[in-house]
């Protein structure tokens, strides 16, 4: 006997400005654990956000089976879990990025200039009867002492599912899960998934086809703003030239805007770290740390969630205060006799999921992809036309130049990170660095952007760090490597 948990008949969502294609018919059973699969920008979190009640319906029906027929008020039933869920729990506003590398023991509100709550202040804050079960098992306890804003990726991760378990909800949708993990932490979600699935009802928003986590009996296919017939895992597998057709391809032409900057002396060293050392009361990132990378090097940055990956990249990128006392050199200048913070940012592009939190103005994306020619999160300054034009060029090269003059906030997260790549490289900088930047692609994305990258490093004298837990999607292009 089937029971049904959600279904969706003859229903029309009030979008605004995006217009789904057709009514959606659409009926998902307890136990299924379906995963929602699509492009970027397909309406995969659209069609999730009818679920939460987010969206309005302006004709048909929906009706959930854990709620008394005709009642749609679901708030706190049905939890959507996404990138965008850190900001329920903490004012990113009220923070600005390098704020993470100056805390020693606390982190305090750049406005009201008070402690931020720890981990464990949040998760008191939470009731729950199974509390201690879900801290024991996405083991929180290490990370108790920290600020939301002191945590990596992956451990950001772990703490918003447990916080959202814990409130027992009826239905959570996980959107794109995987985001930001290792992969001995993404083996183990997993596996929480298939051991809690006999008393959670679970959705997956999945951009990525080897994503789908095991625990899914069925797929809910989406293309271009339309929901397809529901495919059980098996079918969907096995049909190549279905999964094919979900991401279309296009050849695009890549090209990099001229080099921003070529003023610049040229240099030998791009970065040099003698010795570093970062700890933390009760914590030692690392100690005695030495690494050089010279121009037109090309390097794979490895290391498990935690491991201080995103503070050893903010010494390079002047982020991090600490590295006025440390013997590190930057384009063949020693830090602290007197070149600013910008001196060495004219010559770094750097994306991380991080970084991506920062980024709350609401402006066109083609403002954005234009603010990173100044190193601002956002563009506070007029752009003359040169400028808007290689904006428009550099989004062009990621297929996302019809995103121009959208909302950055009205984009999807998937195509966040397109506009937030594209940022990166408009100036065609002597270093990119790139901090898991294919996170929340679909496939098609995924081969655009490394093919962009290929591009990039082609060019004589140019130089990279590429950090990922994925190892093979290490570009080709990496000949060394350095492991925290």
């Amino acid at each position: 006997m089937h029971y049904e948990l959600i279904n969706l008949t003859s229903a029309t969502p009030f979008v605004y400005g995006l217009d789904f294609d057709g009514t959606i018919d659409l009926s998902i059973d307890y136990g299924e654990n379906p995963s929602i699969i699509g492009a970027n920008g397909a309406g995969k979190t659209k069609l999730a956000e009818i679920f939460c009640g987010k969206v309005a319906l302006k004709s048909g029906t929906i009706r959930y089976g854990f709620m008394p027929e005709g009642d749609t008020y679901v708030k706190g039933r049905v939890v959507k879990m996404g990138f965008e869920s850190a900001y329920t729990m903490a004012d990113y506003n009220n923070m600005y990025y390098q704020q993470r590398f100056s805390a020693c023991e606390n982190t305090f509100d750049a406005i009201e200039n008070k402690p931020m709550p720890t981990v464990k202040d949040h998760l008191d804050a939470v009731d729950g009867a199974d509390k201690e079960y879900w801290i024991n098992k996405l083991n929180l306890a290490p990370l108790f002492h920290k600020t939301l804003i002191m945590l990596s990726s992956g451990e950001l991760r772990r703490f918003l599912i447990a916080s959202v378990l814990i409130r027992k909800p009826d239905l959570v949708i996980f959107d794109n899960p995987f985001i930001g993990l290792d992969v001995d932490t993404k083996a183990q979600l997993n596996q929480l998934f298939s051991d809690i699935a006999d008393r959670q009802q679970m959705i997956f928003i999945i951009p990525d086809i080897k994503e789908i986590p095991e625990i899914s009996k069925t797929v809910i296919p989406v293309k271009s703003m339309r929901v397809l017939p529901k495919m059980s895992r098996e079918a969907f597998l096995a049909d190549k030239d279905f999964q094919q057709s979900l991401y279309p391809d296009e050849d695009l032409e890549i090209t990099i805007p001229t080099k921003e900057h070529s003023d610049l002396k040229s240099f030998d060293i791009a970065a040099q770290l003698n010795s570093v050392s970062i700890e933390y009361p009760g914590r030692t990132l690392f100690k005695n740390l030495s690494w050089t990378i010279r121009r037109g090097e090309k390097w794979a940055l490895t290391g498990g969630n935690g491991s201080g990956k995103s503070t050893l990249l903010s010494l390079i990128t002047a982020d991090n205060p600490r590295a006025y006392n440390m013997d590190i050199t930057l384009f063949d200048h020693k830090r602290g006799t007197g070149e600013s913070i910008w001196d060495i940012k004219k010559r770094i592009g750097y994306i991380s999921a991080e970084m991506h939190l920062y980024f709350r103005e609401n402006q066109p994306c083609i403002k954005v992809v234009a603010s990173g020619l100044f190193d601002t999160q956002g563009l506070f300054r007029v752009c003359h036309q040169e400028q808007y034009n290689k904006a428009m060029e550099i989004m062009r090269t990621f297929g996302i130049g019809h995103l121009a003059e959208r909302p950055f906030l009205k984009t999807s997260d998937g195509e966040q990170r397109l506009v937030l790549l594209a940022r990166t490289l408009i100036k065609n900088p002597d270093l990119l660095i790139l901090d898991e930047p294919l996170h929340g692609l679909d496939a098609i994305n995924k081969k655009r952007a490394r093919s962009v990258i290929d591009f990039y490093c082609r060019q004589s004298g140019r130089t990279l760090i590429y950090v990922t837990h994925n190892f093979d999607e290490i570009p080709g292009n990496i000949t060394e490597r350095f492991s925290l």
